[in-house]
């Protein structure tokens, strides 16, 4: 690993032979080991970018990660960043991906501008939702972190910190463009461009609270192919108006959020609340909040998590006249799309162990969890798949272990 660090770091300095060759190279690795299963057969628990997904026989690739993040350092102002990971790929494959490589320039010491790969701050742990030794649980709750499809950001922020009285305050405005990577059920997987995305969060912090406000729109540049089909049977029956407001090209998909956390090194609770607009019956207006509280014991830490996702927009259209048979099929189809989502509650309790370091190994965490989550409305909430008239609650199991090194 070190021969291809210094590989990597000769190759930085050729590319810009004008910088001094003192350079300095940094490197860190993670790592994940998982194993999940859900107790209901034909049930899928899985985001909506993932084709794989955790069911009864259980999955041991859903949250196993490992990635390797390197930093060249020319001098005080400028370095370059890259982070590799090998994990599930949208179209169900277990394979490598980048995730980070940018650009940093530091002009001061509390001012830093980034330019090229990142990830956006659009939730609380968003930098940070595959690094399972620095979350709390073994996974974010989806009920908030699932509300964003898309992760990555190609483009430029900027983070700027300062004490005001007591409370350091943090801004980071972001804007660029992205790609959403949908699995597809016959195979393989589409792309959709993702445009005209900028936002900014704001972060304070006092003692052991941290509270944090931010905000982000971005456009979609491209028709799902699982709606395709009810589009141009819009537009074929005369109901062109109809298709536009239907359709996933064109939405603008505005997200708001706020988050709190205490941490005292003892006691812990976070909580955090989304908002997701929307312009199209594809995709539903929802509002998600979880509320996390935990207590170490010296190496243990029990956390207990309740969840709530709530649709806002109506799971009925009206848009197509039921006059007609054709009306009424066409009216039918797009209720369903618009109630593909549907109210969840969720509560999940877990215990972190933390192993103590050794070897290469800066730290290691096991951890275990219970989930029970709970579909309202006779839907299936943020499930990604479950049998025909299926009105129950699903409980799922995980067990993990996360390393630093």
């Amino acid at each position: 690993m070190r021969f291809r660090g210094s590989i990597l770091a000769a190759a930085v300095c050729a590319a810009l032979p004008s910088v001094s060759s003192a350079v300095d190279f940094h490197y860190s690795g993670f790592s994940t080991a998982g194993y999940s299963e859900v107790d209901k057969d034909g049930v899928l628990y899985r985001s909506s970018t993932n084709k794989e997904a955790i069911d009864s026989s259980g999955s041991v690739e859903y949250d196993s990660i490992l990635g390797l993040q390197g930093t060249v350092r020319f001098d005080d102002q400028w370095s370059v960043t890259a982070q590799g990971v090998v994990k599930t790929q949208p179209d169900g494959d277990f394979g490598p991906s980048l995730d980070w490589a940018y650009l940093k320039w530091q002009p001061l010491s509390n001012l830093a501008i980034r330019a090229g790969l990142t990830r956006p701050p659009t939730f609380m742990f968003s930098d940070s939702v595959y690094l399972g030794y620095a979350n709390t649980w073994v996974r974010p709750p989806l009920e908030v972190y699932g509300i964003s499809p898309v992760y990555q950001m190609t483009g430029v922020d900027a983070v700027w910190s300062n004490n005001v009285g007591p409370v350091k305050v943090t801004v980071q405005p972001y804007a660029g463009v992205s790609k959403l990577v949908l699995p597809l059920s016959t195979g393989g997987d589409q792309d959709i461009d993702v445009k005209d995305w900028y936002g900014l969060a704001v972060t304070g912090e006092i003692g052991s609270f941290t509270g944090r406000i931010g905000y982000h729109t971005k456009k979609y540049d491209g028709e799902m192919r699982s709606t395709q089909g009810i589009v141009n049977a819009l537009v074929n029956a005369g109901y062109a108006d109809v298709a536009k407001k239907v359709g996933f090209d064109g939405n603008k998909s505005p997200i708001f959020n706020v988050g709190v956390q205490y941490d005292d090194g003892s006691t812990f609770v976070i909580s955090e609340y989304a908002k997701r607009s929307s312009e199209r019956v594809v995709v539903a207006e929802l509002s998600g909040a979880y509320l996390t509280v935990g207590h170490r014991f010296g190496s243990f830490a029990p956390y207990a998590t309740y969840a709530t996702l709530s649709v806002d927009s109506d799971r009925f259209t009206n848009l197509v006249p039921r006059t007609t048979p054709v009306g009424i099929a066409l009216d039918n189809q797009l209720d369903g799309l618009a109630a593909g989502t549907s109210d969840q509650n969720s509560y999940a309790v877990g215990l972190r162990y933390e192993l103590p370091a050794f070897a290469f190994l800066k730290g290691a965490v096991l951890k275990g969890q219970y989930d029970h989550i709970d579909p309202k409305d006779g839907g299936k909430g943020f499930l990604n798949a479950v049998p025909a008239g299926f009105h129950d609650s699903v409980n799922m199991y995980t067990l993990t272990a996360d390393f630093l090194f």
